[in-house]
């Protein structure tokens, strides 16, 4: 049915196409002189296009200014100057002006074109300028090849107005512009860069001030890069210690980095900052351990994988130990998995087992950031969707209701179930537990699981709880905040609601 439409189109295209080619000039207007006669013409809406030497004069060609856009029953217009100048100047026409059906061409439509402008000068992404151009213009459609010089369009408008650089020396003179000692917090600053002679030598350290205040603050290094080599990574350590030194006249200590399991980042952290633990960001763990998952029956694999992630959650460094043990008489009940258990203890236990979250307690245990935060608000609450304000604002609500969350926990808790430990340390029960809690102290304290179900069971029936502090509940490992560390506060009166309205209850109506 398709190819039947298009073919219909190209038949009609080509008819007319041919009823235009027959059609004869006819007199449009005279003129006594060329000038006036270019006048007239420039009231036509039309472009010239060519100018042909006749035997007894001369023809000046004009075509609609819009012929390409508009192909169809293309105006044209002919300006005749005969060399007899008591001859009057003919002007012919052929066709009519005609605007309803554009040409089927792969560039975008003008009005498209100017917002997509629009759009790139608010600082859009290319996201939101496609969803932005499909609520403006509902009736274009946005065929793949458009789409493809829509991208093109929006890289060359943002290239258009950036500096020009074309040889080293260009290079090396921006960042030796963005260099400055000013207070510009938020602009982009260029600490250090060494001279660069050819593309393939080149260190640039990108910055804000703003940014690079954090480090004082902050005993963690994050990292990540394309540049797997160790020399990129020793000078990027090197030159966050120069930069402590001389903008924060301190030493930069760093007790943590963290990363994928780029051997080039290891060898540069034990040259520079031998001191740090290397940890493994546990996103890139839990994504390379997935890739094997072929090595697992299938009917199995939704079980080893609930396993390695109650594994991540040991809180310690003796518990992941023996957790590790335990993992290992279970799986070795199952012949079908000895490949992928060779693979993981090989790799995850051996080479690198610091991908849990006791490895840093109350550190990111993953390498982006605040993302881990940022996908839960994502997932739970606005499911990866832009919202309109209205739906908006009661999402943030809910995510910032913990202070509520931790007020309910606070009255609907049985206070003999919670366990003082030591000091500022409590046993708290989850919503789920199974044993009792001096128990499970006497088992955190013996570390003795007879299996790795039993040690899930006891890590799942209680928490170590420290209040306004710390949690070993999954929230408080993941996001460093929980209900049971707000809300153990509150019954001991260490933290009081100002506002009591905001933990009523408003209820139901009769």
């Amino acid at each position: 049915m398709c190819i039947r439409n298009n073919n219909d189109k190209i038949e009609k295209f080509l008819r007319n196409s041919a009823n235009v080619s027959r059609e004869e000039y006819k007199v449009l207007n005279t003129a006594k002189t060329l000038d006036e006669a270019n006048a007239l013409v420039q009231q036509l809406d039309v472009s010239k296009y060519r100018t042909s030497d006749l035997r007894d004069g001369t023809k000046y060609s004009y075509r609609c200014r819009y012929y390409r856009k508009y192909t169809l029953r293309r105006y044209e217009v002919q300006i005749y100057v005969p060399d007899n100048e008591f001859t009057m100047i003919k002007l012919m026409y052929k066709n009519a002006h005609c605007h309803e059906q554009r040409n089927v061409t792969g560039r975008l439509h003008s009005p498209i074109r100017e917002s997509d402008n629009k759009y790139i000068k608010c600082q859009l992404t290319q996201g939101q300028i496609k969803n932005a151009l499909s609520i403006d213009y509902p009736n274009i459609p946005l065929p793949i090849n458009q789409l493809t010089n829509l991208i093109n369009l929006i890289n060359y408008t943002r290239r258009r107005d950036n500096p020009e650089i074309f040889s080293v020396y260009d290079f090396n003179r921006w960042c030796m512009n963005h260099n400055y000692d000013d207070n510009l917090l938020y602009s982009t600053f260029v600490p250090y860069y060494h001279s660069i002679k050819n593309i393939d030598d080149i260190f640039v350290f990108f910055t804000t001030k703003q940014l690079i205040q954090q480090i004082q603050f902050t005993a963690l290094l994050q990292v990540d890069a394309t540049d797997e080599h160790a020399s990129c990574f020793k000078e990027l350590f090197i030159q966050l210690q120069n930069i402590s030194a001389k903008y924060f006249n301190r030493q930069y200590i760093v007790n943590y980095i963290i990363a994928d399991g780029a051997p080039g980042i290891t060898k540069a952290q034990q040259e520079v900052f031998p001191q740090a633990k290397r940890l493994m960001c546990w996103a890139h763990t839990v994504s390379k351990i997935r890739e094997h998952r072929k090595l697992v029956p299938a009917d199995k694999w939704n079980e080893v994988d609930s396993d390695i992630h109650n594994l991540q959650l040991c809180f310690s460094d003796n518990i992941f130990n023996c957790a590790v043990s335990l993992l290992k008489l279970e799986w070795d009940n199952y012949p079908l998995m000895k490949q992928f258990q060779k693979y993981f203890f090989n790799e995850w236990i051996k080479k690198i087992p610091v991908w849990y979250e006791g490895a840093a307690c109350n550190i990111p245990s993953t390498n982006n950031g605040c993302e881990s935060l940022n996908g839960k608000i994502k997932e739970q609450y606005t499911l990866r969707n832009k919202l309109h304000l209205s739906s908006f604002l009661p999402k943030i609500e809910k995510c910032c209701m913990l202070e509520l969350t931790a007020f309910k926990w606070s009255n609907t808790i049985n206070q003999i179930d919670i366990l003082h430990w030591f000091g500022n340390w409590y046993i708290v029960p989850s919503s789920n537990p199974t044993i009792a809690p001096a128990m499970w102290l006497q088992m955190y304290q013996m570390q003795q699981w007879q299996t790795f179900n039993d040690f899930i069971i006891w890590l799942k029936s209680y928490y170590l709880v420290s209040p306004l502090h710390s949690c070993t509940c999954p929230n408080g490992m993941k996001l460093y905040i929980c209900k049971h560390s707000f809300g153990l506060a509150m019954i001991f009166n260490i933290y009081k609601i100002k506002d009591k309205t905001r933990s009523e209850l408003l209820g139901q109506r009769r």
